[in-house]
């Protein structure tokens, strides 16, 4: 269903790195049940920075089963409008406009091995899935974390405990490179030949991290269910062509949300999202590219087209779920529903 933003104050500000800081949130006893949540989950924040409403998805590095606290932690990166002000103006006591968890980079535990495979900041919602899987204690697990220096290492001192603190169940490595999606093949190739047929992989970081390590375990033969990846951004892919929209018919689209229905006339070309901000519904919606997956909704009658698909499983598309961010109707007759979700 569609969901609201809340405002929640910064408790606390954390330096990770030399270039990435962690927010911690105070959550007010009557919010404590919506923004409960599952390790690998993502919050959507929402800040005014210089006038202008900018909203980012960011991982929660806190894990529900041994931290009190809701925290995200946010890497600066170049001409980064939000990473920027976190780490540089954003200060405790200040507020953010928080909308609760979500997302589906969740370990269900159903393999006795779990390797991780992290770089950069994609460490943010893999710190949270090791450190669920270590309390339980139901599973051996590996992690592989890569960094261009150990000075931009995010959790190191963090990692480090866990490693010591569960040296029966828990393997370390890392590895530094000055390219930042570049991974160690030779060390992920020696963890893969030490799992389990029924091992299930985690991988976050950088689109060249990802391809790398993808491809490498299709090689090995590994099962495409039993491989999990978490997108920061949408991958450089050739842009498929949008099929243009007609007819007047396909233009004019329903829309269900909060349980009230619109009916919403697109302009050419433009998306389901955009048409639903720009009339005023306020849908939901973080990245704006079909990654972050805030913006899903149930495609209820008719077809869309979807530019590229990299946030949504096969098995959630099959049940007729759409990235409205990236969705133009293909046929007439097209309704969808943020209520359905």
């Amino acid at each position: 269903m569609s969901q609201n933003f809340y405002p929640l104050k910064v408790k606390n500000l954390i330096k990770e790195s030399i270039n990435a800081v962690s927010i911690v949130f105070e959550i007010p006893n009557e919010l404590k049940e919506k923004f409960n949540y599952k390790a690998g989950q993502y919050l959507t924040l929402i800040a005014q920075i210089n006038g202008q409403e900018v909203r980012r998805a960011y991982s929660l590095s806190s894990c529900p089963e041994t931290d009190s606290d809701l925290k995200v932690s946010v890497k600066k990166v170049k001409d980064g409008l939000f990473s920027s002000y976190a780490n540089d103006l954003l200060q405790i006591g200040d507020e953010l406009k928080v909308m609760p968890p979500q997302g589906t980079f969740i370990n269900n535990e159903e393999s006795e091995h779990l390797v991780l495979f992290a770089a950069g900041s994609g460490i943010t919602p893999i710190i949270s899935i090791l450190k669920s899987a270590l309390h339980y204690g139901k599973q051996k697990v590996s992690l592989c974390y890569g960094n261009r220096s150990e000075a931009e290492t995010m959790f190191k001192h963090e990692l480090d405990a866990l490693a010591s603190a569960h040296s029966d169940k828990f393997s370390l490595e890392y590895f530094e490179s000055d390219e930042a999606d570049i991974l160690d093949i030779a060390k992920m190739t020696s963890i893969v030949k030490t799992t389990s047929n029924d091992a299930h992989y985690f991988i976050c970081g950088p689109q060249g991290v990802i391809t790398a390590v993808n491809e490498s375990l299709q090689a090995a033969n590994i099962s495409k269910s039993h491989i999990h990846i978490e997108y920061f951004a949408s991958p450089k892919t050739d842009k498929k062509e949008v099929i243009s929209v007609v007819s007047g018919d396909v233009l004019d689209v329903v829309m269900v949300i909060d349980d009230e229905t619109y009916e919403v006339r697109l302009n050419e070309n433009e998306t389901l999202l955009e048409a639903g901000e720009r009339v005023g519904i306020d849908p939901p919606f973080s990245c704006q590219s079909g990654v972050c997956t805030t913006c899903k909704a149930k495609l209820l009658v008719g077809e869309v087209e979807m530019e590229n698909n990299f946030g949504l499983g096969d098995d959630e598309v099959e049940e007729g779920y759409i990235l409205t961010c990236i969705s133009t109707p293909k046929t007439p007759g097209v309704k969808i529903s943020w209520d359905e979700v």
